[in-house]
């Protein structure tokens, strides 16, 4: 008995040690935005009214918030946290009477740390951030507000290192999209429309690390990612929400979709610090081929319909950071996404595939940890190709919608605190 109370006494303490190491962080938003889509059609409502409907504006408030904490001990960590959630890659939530009140869990992960030697380890099991390197100021690839569910995997030696995941992003269940759960049976999996599966994403990084003197630093890494994902869509005209004009002078505009299943890509990302407090950012993706088949991207063949633009590039320069009060930093970018290049779903959540364009980026600090920002966007739709009918797959825009060519602008203000 006297060992069992010298055990208990002994789990609190270290309970209590282990306690002292949390930390808590969270932070909350706010956002206006103003959003002017112009399909260029000049499209009217009817001969009587003859009032434009080809252009559509929209206004809007967000609020976003999240609270979390972190901790660990020798070889362990791990991290909590909910947050607003709006979608995969927008975690600002419109305000609204008695509907904004959705939490999703941001984070549920632990880590096991090592040190090798020379090499250093890190296996991250959970909810987490993504474990590779990604352009994280212009979101080239990857929306920074994706939370990722699986395992990453981190090992550094040196000025070298080696990032890999595996994440789940849903199952498949005989043939239907559903959460991470599925079941099967002989029959169905006889069938390549009715298997079931989990829905997967496997990613492998190589990088490098250079210190050229004080104020300039290269790191350049090389991905490779292989979804085994179905039911992913790109709309075309930039992934814009088009107005309906078929009763008006000018017909709808195209709207069609394009199946990205299955896509492999490569990303070549380099970040660079300069002097004078600059950042430069360079990042290409390279999809696998595909072309314009009635909505079907999983097999190319340059004999049928035409090659998709299935590449994406952006070019940002970074002036300062904010560090503290009274910080200020200025960015520009420009950037083109094609219609096969990234996934709209995790892709950043303005700036989707079919779009081409400019990203002016302010922010000042008006105390520690407290920031104003601002975003401007001006895109334009990149293919004017149709995507996915079924008699006219890869032919440009004709008759009533020759002249389509979608154009965005989009600027937001935010303001927000974090600790």
């Amino acid at each position: 008995m006297k060992n069992v109370i010298v055990l208990a006494v002994a789990t609190l303490f270290a309970t209590s040690a282990g306690a002292a190491e949390m930390k808590w962080n969270g932070s909350a938003g706010w956002r206006y935005s103003q959003t002017s889509q112009n399909d260029s059609l000049d499209s009217k409502d009817n001969a009587t009214n003859n009032k434009d409907v080809s252009t559509t504006k929209t206004k809007s408030h967000q609020v976003r918030a999240n609270l979390g904490v972190t901790g660990g001990w020798e070889h362990v960590e791990y991290g909590f946290g909910v947050r607003t959630n709006n979608n995969a890659s927008d975690d600002y939530t419109t305000v609204q009477n008695n509907g904004d009140r959705a939490l999703g869990i941001e984070q549920a992960w632990f880590r096991y740390v090592r040190d090798f030697g020379s090499v250093d380890m890190g296996l991250t099991i959970g909810r987490q951030k993504n474990a590779l390197a990604t352009d994280g100021q212009w979101e080239t690839l990857f929306d920074n507000d994706v939370r990722w569910d699986g395992f990453g995997w981190n090992f550094k030696f040196g000025m070298f290192g080696f990032n890999a995941a595996q994440y789940v992003l849903g199952a498949k269940s005989q043939g239907t999209n559903q959460a991470s759960t599925y079941n099967n049976t002989e029959s169905s999996d006889s069938v390549a429309t009715t298997n079931s599966k989990f829905q997967t994403l496997f990613a492998f990084q190589p990088y490098m690390n250079w210190k050229f003197s004080d104020e300039i630093e290269a790191m350049i890494a090389v991905a490779y990612y292989k979804w085994n994902y179905d039911g992913q869509t790109n709309q075309i005209g930039g992934g814009a929400g088009v107005n309906a004009n078929g009763a008006g002078t000018i017909a709808a505009v195209a709207n069609s979709t394009f199946k990205m299943d299955n896509k492999a890509q490569w990303d070549v990302l380099a970040n660079v610090s300069l002097p004078y407090n600059l950042s430069l950012t360079a990042d290409y993706v390279k999809a696998s081929k595909a072309q314009y088949t009635t909505n079907d991207v999983t097999n190319y063949s340059s004999a049928t319909q035409p090659e998709v633009s299935s590449s994406a590039w952006t070019l940002g320069l970074t002036y300062g950071k904010l560090r503290k009060a009274q910080d200020f930093t200025i960015g520009y970018a420009y950037g083109t996404k094609g219609i096969g290049s990234v996934i709209n779903t995790y892709t950043n959540d303005k700036f989707m595939a079919d779009n081409k364009g400019h990203t002016v980026l302010l922010g000042y600090a008006m105390a520690d940890n407290f920031h104003l920002g601002f975003r401007w966007m001006s895109l334009q739709e990149k293919e004017l190709l149709n995507a996915s009918i079924a008699t006219t797959a890869g032919s440009a825009y004709a008759g009533t919608n020759a002249a389509q060519k979608m154009k965005t602008n989009y600027w937001e203000l935010t303001a927000g605190v974090a600790f």
